[in-house]
């Protein structure tokens, strides 16, 4: 899913960073993994007392309130007959206590986001032949169906929270769709973006001031590339070259004029028949693309640093770092808009982890 932000207030000072929160998923035991929370000086706790469970995909509304995918149920042994994880959304209060479960789907229930108010969750129920997107309040007391399409591949929440963009992939087809969510219906969407023939567009991020949308394309020559479409007259140009491979999820700067993104770079991918294994060769490296045109490579050396999201304050980016790109384990660091300063917060992080870095509920 694409990434993603909480909204956060726009005059916050530096001092106030210190009561950031970071929010990641740690592995546990086996395949279970945890919703942590990290603060900038080092000290980690668990958001949810959970050895048991695969919590995945938290997101936290501005007064604290966190929703997730789990595949949490009531009894706790395993069973063998059982041949696929079933997920359903999950929310609870900003300590992690008033533990509910907000849906009840056939199959699963996945990548739950708020709303930018937080009076609004979106979802999707992933069906073996097709994916529906819902919308539903915290209370239950109101949920929509807002469409179905063979596959639904990511969304994400305008900043006024009155429409969504889609990323659909049905066979031959791959496109960015906008919805109206509520009764929002009454203002002009933008027209639907359409991928190149063969190409599919993987990711989508609404910059924070909704006049630009941020998408990635996936290239049949095996190139992924980075674009940006200005939603008042549909101009779309591409922030990187063909050269690249750019991962999701990617950043937007509170101003919405620079992205942080990941990428693959020298990347080579064979298969070892002797070894009978896949071989990954190249690194993934962190960037910092402005709209102006200028991109600047934030890190180098070996190895695999992804998931680039700034600090409330701007003046410092988390991200996952493994010394190898297939780690299974990564860590959990910090570094400032030079690429200095690096600090590790958590070296058991789940590979499926993206990260949110919010402000305290209390320093607002």
């Amino acid at each position: 899913m694409a990434l993603w932000l909480s909204a956060c207030n726009t005059n916050v000072t530096s001092p106030q960073n210190r009561d950031g929160q970071i929010y990641f998923v740690a592995r546990t035991i086996g395949p279970s993994t945890q919703i942590q929370i990290a603060g900038e000086s080092g000290e980690t706790r668990p958001y949810l007392e959970s050895r048991h469970w695969r919590d995945l995909h938290p997101d936290r509304a501005p007064d604290g309130r966190v929703v997730f995918m789990s595949n949490r149920k009531t009894e706790t042994e395993i069973d063998l007959s059982r041949h696929r994880e079933r997920f359903q959304v999950f929310m609870a209060d900003r300590e992690g206590e008033n533990l509910r479960s907000l849906t009840d789907t056939e199959h699963s229930a996945i990548t739950p986001t708020f709303s930018p108010d937080g009076q609004r969750i979106a979802y999707l129920h992933a069906r073996p032949d097709s994916a529906e997107l819902y919308w539903t309040t915290p209370d239950g007391d109101e949920s929509k169906r807002l469409m179905t399409a063979r596959d639904i591949l990511d969304y994400d929440w305008s900043p006024d929270g009155r429409q969504l963009a889609v990323v659909v992939f049905d066979p031959g087809q791959s496109r960015v769709e906008f919805l109206s969510v509520g009764d929002a219906d009454r203002g002009a969407q933008p027209e639907a973006t359409h991928a190149p023939e063969g190409a599919v567009v993987t990711a989508v991020s609404w910059s924070p001031d909704g006049k630009q949308l941020a998408y990635i394309v996936n290239h049949p020559e095996g190139f992924r590339q980075l674009f940006v479409r200005n939603l008042a007259d549909g101009h779309t140009r591409a922030l990187t070259d063909r050269g690249q491979h750019v991962q999701q999820p990617v950043s937007w700067s509170r101003d919405g004029q620079a992205l942080l993104y990941a990428s693959l770079v020298d990347f080579e991918f064979s298969y070892d028949e002797q070894a009978r294994e896949k071989v990954y060769r190249g690194s993934m490296q962190l960037f910092r693309a402005g709209l102006n045109g200028e991109t600047r490579q934030l890190t180098d050396g070996d190895g695999r640093h992804g998931a680039p999201v700034f600090s409330p304050d701007e003046q410092r980016i988390a991200y996952l770092y493994a010394d190898q790109l297939d780690a299974r384990r990564l860590s959990l660091r910090t570094m400032n808009l030079e690429g200095r300063e690096i600090k590790t917060l958590h070296d058991k992080v789940a590979p499926e982890s993206y990260l949110q870095w919010t402000l305290n509920p209390n320093r607002r």
